[in-house]
């Protein structure tokens, strides 16, 4: 269930991200005669997938040891983001962020394994 619950919560997240790149400066607030507010679907779908990861890490974090769960969790997105960006948004990567990768990799295999 652990896998599976990080897993949901690794795509919630970065797909919040990822639609909030793709939304842009959508967002806008205006105090002019009234107050108003507008965001576009995009960056909308983000916020809501944000928020389901939000409820999700609550979970996860009351359930899991902290210890074990935390580093596991955002060592996880930070490869999903960086990888995710590289082919969505055509941003760079560099050696050192494959270094991290798989630095970051390895850390998730010393911290999986049970004593």
């Amino acid at each position: 269930m652990k896998i599976i619950l990080t897993g949901i919560y690794v795509l919630l997240t970065t797909g919040g991200l990822f639609c909030m790149k793709l939304g842009g400066d959508s967002l806008s607030l205006s105090l002019k005669n009234e107050i108003s507010f507008r965001i576009g679907f995009i960056t909308a779908l983000g916020f809501l997938l944000y928020i389901g990861s939000f409820l999700l890490w609550q979970k996860l974090i009351a359930t899991y040891d902290l210890s074990y769960i935390v580093p596991i969790a955002t060592g996880i997105v930070q490869i999903v983001v960086l990888i995710g960006s590289y082919f969505f948004f055509k941003e760079n990567m560099s050696v050192l962020n494959i270094i991290g990768i798989l630095l970051v990799i390895a850390g998730i295999v010393l911290i999986s394994i049970r004593k």
